[in-house]
């Protein structure tokens, strides 16, 4: 069950990220679409907690929601000015290396143990999520050393997210309600970020943009992460980790339908790849 949750969580979260894409393709404003992303996941998460009557405040409940909150609002930040700064096509595959750590942590402080066929299969998703961003097309060639500050400090920045949520899963705290807090925390983030930014030549349909697919793109992320925890509270997070970082795959599946982007041969033997690699995890 656990396996399927984890392609589920991979899936759903893909899909809050290619709703991204697309407003970055329209041009909508960025600081927009992040605060719209965390107030529709705020609410899925607030709805969940008081339905499932999981509501728990106490100074460790908060603590790991406000560290897993700041994980994922400054790991987005900086990931948008590490663009700035070099190509996609070596900044997105370096941050989603932060699944190695994950793993890492799984198997050396957790114990958990994985078969030769499991070892194999979960280098290879890896090895998919690093391959599949590299277009030959693109030019590899990195600006400024700013880039390396930006990238390495925001992949460590999401392995607080996705390994912050393996830790307090083994400490037994409630996930639902520190993924709440943590939103909420992002959501205020992004408000002030906006207010701030208040006096910029913005126009109306800019933010519009940005509100609309962030809000849409929020409710994707709100089922994405809900599902990965129910994944990692029972199944080993050295394998739903890794499952779970190819929601970029889906991005770029949905981008090559959508907007009828060209694939490369490196990119086509990244998804063969991670198809194998998925097929030998369940060995």
């Amino acid at each position: 069950m656990w396996y399927t949750l984890a392609l589920l969580s991979s899936l759903t979260f893909g899909l809050g990220g290619f709703m991204m894409k697309v407003s970055s393709t329209k041009r909508g404003s960025t600081a927009h679409l992040l605060w719209g992303l965390y107030l529709s996941g705020t609410i899925g998460f607030l709805v969940w907690v008081l339905s499932t009557d999981s509501w728990v405040i106490n100074v460790e409940v908060v603590l790991a929601g406000f560290v897993i909150g700041f994980g994922t609002a400054m790991g987005n930040l900086l990931f948008m000015h590490a663009l700035e700064h070099g190509p996609a096509s070596l900044t997105s595959p370096v941050v989603n290396s932060n699944v190695v750590f994950t793993i890492g942590l799984s198997v050396t402080l957790y114990g958990e143990q994985l078969s030769y066929f499991e070892w194999l299969g979960v280098s290879m998703l890896v090895l998919a999520v690093l391959m599949l961003p590299i277009d030959p097309n693109e030019k590899l060639r990195i600006r400024n050393l700013r880039w390396y500050m930006l990238v390495l400090t925001a992949t460590f920045l999401f392995f607080l997210r996705n390994g912050g949520l393996k830790v307090t899963e083994e400490l037994h705290l409630p996930n639902a309600m520190i993924l709440l807090i943590s939103y909420f925390f992002a959501l205020l983030w992004f408000s002030i970020e906006i207010f701030r930014r208040k006096n910029k030549n913005l126009t109306r349909t800019v933010k519009r943009t940005g509100v609309y697919w962030g809000l849409g793109s929020g409710i994707f992320s709100f089922f994405g992460m809900q599902i990965y925890v129910i994944a990692v509270s029972n199944g080993p997070a050295s394998i739903v980790a890794p499952i779970f970082s190819t929601n970029s795959l889906v991005v770029a599946l949905l981008s090559i339908w959508i907007f009828r982007e060209r694939i490369s041969l490196l990119q086509t033997i990244s998804l063969f790849v991670l198809f194998l690699g998925l097929i030998l995890t369940r060995l």
